[in-house]
């Protein structure tokens, strides 16, 4: 594995671990009653898909 692949996991994990970050902050404000529990889980698949799709492209970029 050269230093470019390993550039691309680390963004890669980075963005995934952003996504886990927000996921988190919308489930501990829809348990505080903050946000209703349907935006939240909207909020969620937003976030998760979101890092998902992003993880995919930063693997996928030219020269993979």
């Amino acid at each position: 594995m050269n230093d470019t692949d390993n550039d691309r996991l680390r963004a890669c994990l980075n963005r995934l671990m952003d996504g886990h970050r927000e996921a988190l902050m919308v489930i501990r404000q829809a348990l505080a009653d903050e946000v209703p529990a349907e935006d939240a889980l909207g909020d969620l698949q937003d976030i998760l898909e979101g890092a998902s799709e992003d993880a995919h492209a930063i693997l996928n970029r030219d020269g993979a």
